[in-house]
């Protein structure tokens, strides 16, 4: 008998385009699906959209809440799913039919505990684009954690996205795992993966891209961030650590933190928009609880075996470790002007 998948649509604004979305979950040829629609106190009329699905098919539910985040939209979905399986599907865009009977059959044919696909893009006009994720077909085992090997893996092999992974409901509820809210942390689903992870023992990765993700322009992902996106992205790593620390009996090694943090900074300074912000963002983190670990992760970039694995993964010549380690030294000593302007410089801002 199949098993019952749970599939949460957070919906706010999303009225041009929820009708394709929930179309799309409803031709599933899985047939025992639960379509949660958690309508976010949007303004349009997708509330009503919502509840007319619900009258139309009895697979549907709707909840309706005042509006609270992405975040707080699918843990309301996450709180009243009752499917064996749960997956996560973005109101602005669709799935392909198969999507989840090949998530669930490789998951249950290889007894993995996730099921990955890859995604593809495609903007308003219908126009298809690449694959997002450079994936292949293959089962991953993990006999215990390991979260250095998983960090070379992350965005690859192993999705940093929520809604191409189909996820065990009972793995989620024994960790009371959930999305914080992106006032906190940026990059919440990010995180919810990452701890997620902590009870992966065996990963399923198809290479077929089964969910689409819709390229508008006003997407929230490509808009330029406030300056304190920086403080955030050093606090998604903290709350992983403490989260590990409460559902592993043995902690990932400190460089694969001083990794993680170095990454998500990086990545966010290319998307403060300037270098001022940059500078902005970097005085936050100094003022904030976090600072003594974000010098942590500077000192090991400088000295540690983190600093060492990222020059080897980025090939840098003799002249291009010094440069990497004086903007590090500069940084540490509080000067930040310089290494904010080299770096948007450097990729070409």
């Amino acid at each position: 008998m199949a098993k019952l998948v749970s599939v949460i649509v957070p919906i706010y604004n999303a009225e041009p385009y929820l009708e394709k979305c929930v179309d799309s979950i409803l031709a599933q040829t899985y047939g025992d699906l639960e379509v949660i629609l958690v309508d976010d106190g949007s303004p349009d009329n997708c509330g009503a959209i919502c509840d007319r699905y619900a009258v139309c098919d009895a697979r549907v539910r709707v909840i309706h809440q005042e509006n609270g985040g992405v975040s707080s939209a699918r843990n309301a979905g996450l709180d009243a799913a009752i499917g064996e399986y749960v997956m996560f599907t973005d109101a602005d865009d669709r799935i392909e039919p198969d999507m989840v009977s090949v998530l669930a059959e490789a998951l249950e044919a290889n007894n993995a505990d996730i099921a990955t696909c890859n995604l593809r893009s495609e903007n308003i006009s219908g126009e298809k684009k690449a694959r997002v994720i450079d994936m292949r077909d293959v089962t991953l085992d993990f006999p215990k954690p390991d979260y250095t090997k998983l960090f070379g893996m992350h965005g690859r092999l192993l999705s940093i996205f929520p809604v191409n992974n189909l996820y065990l409901r009972a793995h989620i509820e024994r960790m009371h795992l959930r999305f914080l809210p992106m006032q906190q942390v940026l990059s919440e689903d990010q995180l919810f993966n990452w701890c997620y992870y902590a009870a992966v023992r065996r990963a399923v990765c198809i290479d077929k891209p089964l969910y689409v993700y819709q390229v508008r322009e006003n997407t929230l992902s490509r808009e330029k961030r406030p300056a304190d996106i920086l403080l955030r992205r050093v606090t998604l790593v903290c709350v992983l650590r403490d989260f590990l620390r409460q559902n592993l009996s043995e902690m990932p090694p400190k460089s694969f933190f001083d990794a993680l943090t170095w990454s998500y900074f990086v990545s966010g300074c290319g998307s403060v928009g300037s270098a001022d912000r940059i500078v902005e963002g970097l005085r936050i983190i100094r003022k904030s609880p976090e600072r003594r670990r974000f010098r942590s992760t500077l000192l090991s970039m400088l000295f540690g075996k983190a600093g060492k694995q990222y020059v080897r993964a980025n090939g840098m010549d003799l002249h291009a470790r010094l440069y990497f380690k004086m903007m590090i030294a500069l940084m540490l000593l509080g000067q930040y002007e310089r290494p904010a302007r080299t770096y948007f410089a450097t990729n070409g801002r």
